[in-house]
């Protein structure tokens, strides 16, 4: 209350016009908006873990709505609404990986960098700012991939649990790459298929993209079986 009180005080100082419903709600969303650390919008920080967290529920969902069913038990209405949300999924699933390239931000906002000294003009603590907030991507792209390849395990069979990693990171690299070079987002599927097309194969014929394409899968690869291959030494012990 203390906090609208004081959003309509500055609106009627300025503007010196009634405080109405429809006002206080600019005032209030554009304070909202406005919010950031160092310059870095808050919000974004919000909104990005939100979409990597998206793909994990999507898959904990299905395993449950699956459970020990089999693919010939579904309905045909069961089987449609299965391959679309795996399609959701699957159209959300890069937005786990891409919160691996928010350390990139560190450079932005620290005013001297080099080799030797980041952010040393006492904004250091954004190295852990950046660092953790690029971390939250290992537990959900692990997550919602492992996830989804026990649904395939039990609906269909092992093999199309082991295939499913296997085609799924390399389709997120260039999600990914999307996403950082294009400036793309999951929806654009919908909106903008075309140039997702002509961009996607812009990729296999330059040869910088290409490099930069088999860099970031290779990578993906490594943090996902490393991932499990930790976990499953873990589970052993």
């Amino acid at each position: 209350m203390y906090l609208a009180r004081s959003l309509c005080s500055l609106q009627l100082h300025y503007a010196l016009a009634p405080c109405r419903p429809s006002v206080l709600l600019t005032t209030t969303m554009n304070f909202i908006f406005s919010l950031s650390i160092n310059k870095y919008n808050i919000l974004m920080i919000v909104w990005d873990i939100f979409l990597a967290v998206v793909p994990c529920l999507t898959a904990y969902y299905l395993a449950l709505s699956v459970k020990i069913r089999k693919w010939n038990d579904f309905k045909i209405g069961e089987k449609v609404s299965f391959v679309l949300i795996f399609l959701f999924w699957l159209f959300m699933f890069p937005n786990t990986a891409y919160l691996f390239t928010m350390v990139r931000h560190l450079v932005n906002y620290c005013l001297y960098y080099d080799l030797n000294r980041v952010c040393s003009e006492g904004t250091t603590w954004m190295v852990i700012l950046f660092f953790t907030y690029a971390s939250i991507g290992i537990p959900t792209f692990y997550y919602a991939l492992n996830k989804m390849s026990g649904v395939f395990k039990k609906l269909l069979n092992p093999m199309s649990a082991a295939l499913l990693p296997i085609i799924v990171i390399p389709l997120t690299a260039i999600g990914v790459m999307f996403g950082l070079f294009e400036r793309f987002n999951s929806w654009d599927i919908l909106t903008n298929p075309l140039s997702l097309i002509v961009k996607g194969i812009g990729y296999f014929t330059d040869i910088n993209l290409f490099f930069n394409f088999l860099i970031f899968t290779i990578s993906l690869y490594l943090i996902y079986y490393g991932m499990d291959y930790f976990i499953w030494k873990i589970i052993k012990r």
